[in-house]
């Protein structure tokens, strides 16, 4: 078993087109792959309400993606915050994403998501 984290990019400007552009390309590299699992790295819950469109995008997004996995019939998805990466490896955000970065200095954020669906030893 391996752990891959990737970042996948868009140039659409228009969400809706973000959104399609996203899922095709993680379409693509579902495909290629054929992952036994993923984790997906959602947005921490932020402290306070923003009616900011960022967040509601992201939110867009990871739905889109969550989807992508339902697609390609992934059977063990997970989607997880910051802090419950840390909550499952039994450590904090930060030194899970401190193991994160010793796998992938690039994508510390997915890495340590990564390692979630890594089986337990126990």
């Amino acid at each position: 078993m391996f752990v891959e984290s990737c970042e996948i990019k868009t140039a659409e400007k228009e969400v809706f087109e973000q959104i399609i552009d996203l899922g095709r390309k993680f379409h693509s590299k579902l495909s290629g792959l054929k992952p036994e699992a993923v984790v997906l790295r959602i947005a921490d819950i932020p402290t306070r309400a923003s009616r900011a469109a960022g967040p509601r995008h992201r939110l867009m997004i990871e739905g889109a993606l969550a989807y992508v996995c339902n697609e390609q019939k992934v059977q063990n998805v997970a989607l997880c915050t910051g802090r419950e990466v840390g909550i499952e490896l039994g450590m904090s955000k930060a030194d899970a994403q401190a193991c994160g970065e010793r796998l992938d200095a690039k994508h510390p954020e997915a890495a340590s998501a990564g390692i979630v669906a890594l089986p337990s030893e126990s």
